[in-house]
């Protein structure tokens, strides 16, 4: 007597059966968030928050223009406008300018150098262990009058 065929296969090591539990509850949690997504309060919270950043826009836009339209504003906005374009001007501002450029050039050429170092040292093969029978030669004292 022959068994069918489906009753001889071997049973399914417990990692598919993992497997399969883990793409189920990717699929649940996927499920979950659609149906939160689409559900009336959240459509509801969607449209409140559109709602409150428009809102918030159109009093943005309002203090901006009063802010625009305000004398003093205005006044303190040309002279800082005045203020910059005197400084842009000024020879120490333009020395301080290059001398900056300069100093960004020289870190920048000490990094790339360190960088170039760190690379080739990575590189590179690592040293040979120590010799153990090599040995060093005769110690000098230093101070002579110590014996």
């Amino acid at each position: 007597m022959s068994q069918p065929d489906d009753q001889q296969k071997p049973p399914q090591p417990p990692q598919s059966d993992l497997a399969e539990e883990l793409r189920e509850l990717g699929h649940q949690i996927e499920q979950t968030i659609r149906s939160a997504l689409e559900s009336d309060r959240a459509r509801q919270l969607q449209n409140d928050v559109a709602s409150g950043m428009r809102e918030i826009g159109a009093q943005l836009q309002n203090a901006m223009k009063a802010i625009q339209e305000n004398p003093q504003v205005k006044e303190l906005l040309q002279r800082g406008e005045q203020a910059v374009s005197q400084a842009q001007q000024s020879k120490v501002a333009h020395d301080f300018q290059e001398t900056l450029a300069r100093g960004v050039a020289m870190l920048n050429e000490q990094l790339a150098g360190f960088v170039s170092r760190i690379r080739t040292s990575a590189e590179a093969p690592p040293p040979p262990p120590p010799d153990e029978s090599a040995a060093t030669g005769e110690t000098t004292r230093l101070d002579p009058d110590e014996k």
